[in-house]
């Protein structure tokens, strides 16, 4: 069961560990905060970031956001988080530009915002 340990399959899998939805215990296990109530949050990331070396473009830094009331999150196209992000419920961030896009630092919660550049 996830409580004994988290699985990490995914870059979606990875990006949750990566959050404050996750603590490592006292004899070193990765778990669901208690405030998950031992749901991890519903990650979708674009086919860009199929690979840890591009995840790693996404959190410059390991600044992840904060998905401790985060549903689901979903992500489509380049972008990179800023420190200082958090998402809450169900929250869909888009960029069909071909250049990345900032998430600027703050709260993003059950909405869809459209990064693309005009």
């Amino acid at each position: 069961p996830r409580t004994r340990f988290a699985p990490v399959k995914t870059t979606n899998d990875m990006l949750a560990l990566m959050s404050d939805a996750y603590e490592v215990t006292a004899d070193f296990r990765m778990v669901l905060k208690a405030e998950r109530s031992g749901v991890p949050p519903n990650i979708k990331l674009d086919g860009a970031y199929k690979f840890v070396d591009a995840l790693q473009t996404l959190v410059p830094a390991g600044c992840a956001p904060s998905l401790i009331g985060c549903t689901k999150l979903t992500i489509e196209g380049k972008m990179t988080f800023e420190k200082g992000v958090t998402i809450k419920g169900d929250v869909k961030l888009v960029n069909k530009g071909e250049a990345s896009a900032t998430v600027k630092a703050g709260e993003y919660a059950d909405t869809t915002v459209d990064l693309t550049a005009a």
